[in-house]
């Protein structure tokens, strides 16, 4: 049985990639002024805008749309938002879930409206919308 011949020229090159990595890091973003991707600040790794604000992003699915009073809040801060079915359309889902994947409370307004507490990272609002159901 022949004995593997690429083991040696394997661990040459292994050796080689190991000191290119480590003697000429480079940034993910291609500029030296700011951080690395892979070793940046947590914050903006895990998409804090900044200050004590986060960001509120609004996602409605195909026939209607999600409007949030801002774009972003500060936490503890309540958070109201309008959905606005189209014509031959209904609301199927509501949802307010984190950055990390924790779903909100929502609640409803009596004027119509949905609200939610503002949690210390970024929110995404979903909608979802179903064809209208006829009697």
């Amino acid at each position: 049985m022949k004995k593997n011949s690429v083991t040696l020229p394997m661990l040459i090159f292994i050796a080689v990639l190991c000191f290119s990595v480590l003697s000429f890091p480079t940034t993910a973003s291609g500029s030296d002024s700011g951080p690395d991707a892979v070793v940046g600040a947590l914050p903006e790794l895990y998409g804090r805008s900044g200050g004590n604000t986060f960001e509120i992003t609004a996602s409605a699915q195909r026939g209607g749309a999600v409007t949030p009073s801002a774009s972003n809040s500060a936490e503890g801060g309540t958070v109201s938002f309008t959905i606005s079915p189209y014509g031959g359309y209904e609301t199927a889902s509501i949802a307010a879930i984190t950055a990390a994947g924790v779903r909100l409370e929502v609640c409803c307004a009596e004027d119509g409206s949905y609200y939610f507490t503002m949690p210390a990272e970024n929110v995404v609002i979903d909608v979802s919308f179903q064809y209208l159901r006829t009697a």
